[in-house]
């Protein structure tokens, strides 16, 4: 669900870019110029008073008609998604071929992995990383939000 989510999130923001740059091109009597910025930078909240904010390259307006378009289009890719992937599992268990390379495979890995752990330089860098590991400071835990609570900050009471 949080990966349907992000893809429409991203399809949304890059329709909205795009949109913003066919507006730019077509230019037109009313597109004003664009004001010299340091290439990347979109916007800037540092504005000195009595001068205007600049506008920024992304449209808030959005067809109906192309979100239901976007998300038509993600639903379909993750259809997709889904077929593949089912159709994997089915080779993966049912095509005898696929089944005894894959055994061999996997009988191949373990023997790797026995050469790789008998490794005495390996082990060494591993213990070091370990008690390296052991001397990172916790950062400290948000606590779970709760309505009327805030984050209480040092000197905020």
């Amino acid at each position: 669900m949080k990966k349907i989510k992000f893809t429409l999130l991203t399809a949304c923001f890059v329709s909205i870019g795009v949109l913003g740059a066919a507006a730019d091109e077509k230019g037109g009597k009313d597109a004003a110029p664009a004001p010299a910025q340091p290439p990347g930078v979109f916007f800037s909240t540092n504005v000195p008073s009595g001068q205007a904010q600049k506008a920024s390259p992304f449209s808030a307006e959005i067809s109906a008609d192309f979100v239901k378009k976007v998300m038509e289009t993600s639903a379909r890719i993750e259809e997709c998604k889904k077929q593949i992937s089912e159709r994997q599992a089915y080779l993966y268990e049912n095509n005898p071929k696929v089944k005894a390379l894959r055994q061999q495979m996997i009988d191949m890995q373990l023997k790797i992995n026995k050469i790789i752990e008998a490794d005495k330089d390996l082990a060494d860098m591993r213990l070091s990383r370990d008690m390296i590991w052991t001397t990172m400071p916790v950062l400290p835990r948000m606590r779970e939000h709760q309505p009327g609570m805030g984050l209480r900050l040092p000197g905020n009471k």
